[in-house]
């Protein structure tokens, strides 16, 4: 009788420690990216602005970072009418500049050296980790609450505001 008293109670004292609970917070969840993807660097249609960065003007061309995503390209030969005549994606993008018709970004954290020709981007070269402390999304770009990254599912290349449920990570 003795052993199925403590069996209940140890029973119990287990189920107490279990918290079911659904608590729903604002935080923010990793966006993950596949490495190979990641690398991928490609000359496209100009995109819409979301979230614009440094500018940077050679000649008679401004080029512009969209943070994390890649490079605006903006005809100004008429200064008093733009034109955008492209879009380089190029994840992780944060810094620009330019010097003899070549393009020095980051993209994640590497030095990449782009040339432009006509329709095409071409990686002339690649230093990697050379912005060693520049892409660093271990945790979110504000304190508080998260869901803790998951290596199995990536390459953390952002983080996105929105309603998480039973978070275990914060800072």
């Amino acid at each position: 009788m003795r052993n199925a008293i403590i069996a209940f109670a140890a029973i119990l004292f287990l189920a107490s420690c279990w918290n079911t609970k659904k608590e729903e917070v604002l935080g923010y969840a990793p966006i993950y990216g596949d490495s190979t993807r990641l690398k991928k660097i490609e000359l496209s249609t100009p995109k819409p602005y979301e979230t614009a960065g440094k500018i940077y003007v050679y000649g008679n061309t401004l080029y512009q970072v969209e943070t994390g995503k890649g490079i605006h390209i903006t005809d100004i030969s008429n200064p008093s009418a733009p034109v955008k005549t492209g879009f380089i994606s190029v994840m992780g993008a944060q810094e620009i500049a330019v010097k003899d018709n070549a393009i020095y970004t980051n993209n994640m954290k590497d030095l990449v050296i782009l040339k432009i020709s006509g329709n095409t981007v071409t990686l002339t070269k690649r230093l990697p980790g050379s912005f060693k402390n520049l892409f660093d999304h271990r945790r979110p770009p504000e304190r508080g609450r998260f869901e803790c990254p998951n290596p199995t599912k990536g390459i953390v290349i952002g983080w996105q505001k929105r309603t998480i449920i039973n978070p275990n990570c914060s800072y």
